[in-house]
């Protein structure tokens, strides 16, 4: 069972400030445009990010104590990596997205910008050889990065019990609005940051529909209750008036 991190609304009382944020990143989300808005209004060396897998071996590598001083950490760390690091009291968020639209997000990044690290893999790939090669590696995506779990069953209980705040990306200014506030910060609207600039090759087969469909049916499932039980926004109740 996870420890739940809901007993500390109110300011830390030896700082002043407000708790730690832990943006836990599922990749092609908005999760960076929401990171920059919040960064904005923070000062110099309150905000850790962790990108790439070498930002993410160091932060797997840093003591508790270290993550401690930071007022917001985000990134494409898990939530199980996270939890072991931060601090008590320290609000969990994250945002999703229809499964089906992130994975086509993904495969354009990478196919089309030519900086990212898997650019030279998928190049030359379609879009229906992208999930035929990567299926395992996709399935249950979201659900294992947010919550440590692999179905949808075990993934909702831990988000509702161990998250803050957790939005769909049509309600990103609403998840942007709450964590400017709960960082004491005046609201700030988030830009459009880190697209997509090209179009990958989008080949389609009746095979490619079923495998997507396969692949994606925790996350599909862990998506739909936050978009249709929580109106796409999913806070708890012991930040409701925070």
């Amino acid at each position: 069972m996870h420890e739940t991190r809901m007993d500390a609304a109110a300011p830390d009382a030896k700082t002043g400030l407000p708790p730690q944020i832990v943006f836990v990143h599922l990749p092609k989300t908005g999760g960076f445009a929401l990171h920059a808005a919040l960064e904005r209004g923070l000062p110099a060396g309150s905000v850790l990010r962790i990108g790439d897998s070498t930002a993410q071996a160091a932060f797997r590598s840093m003591r508790p104590a270290d993550v401690a001083r930071y007022r917001l950490v985000s990134g494409h760390f898990t939530f199980e990596e996270a939890l072991a690091l931060a601090p008590p009291g320290a609000r969990f968020a994250t945002l999703l997205r229809d499964p089906v639209a992130r994975l086509l997000s993904a495969f354009n990044y990478m196919s089309t910008w030519t900086e990212h690290p898997l650019h030279d893999s998928f190049r030359n790939r379609g879009f229906a050889e992208f999930i035929a090669d990567s299926g395992r590696e996709l399935a249950a995506e979201a659900c294992r990065q947010l919550t440590g779990r692999s179905t949808a069953a075990e993934a909702i209980p831990v988000l509702e019990s161990c998250y803050g705040l957790v939005g769909t990306t049509e309600r990103l200014t609403d998840v942007s609005l709450h964590l400017h506030r709960w960082l004491d910060l005046p609201p700030q609207a988030p830009g459009r940051e880190n697209v997509t600039a090209g179009q990958g090759r989008i080949t389609l087969t009746c095979e490619t529909c079923e495998q997507l469909l396969d692949l994606t049916r925790e996350d599909r499932a862990l998506y739909r209750h936050i978009a249709d039980r929580h109106a796409g926004l999913m806070l708890h109740s012991a930040y409701a008036a925070a």
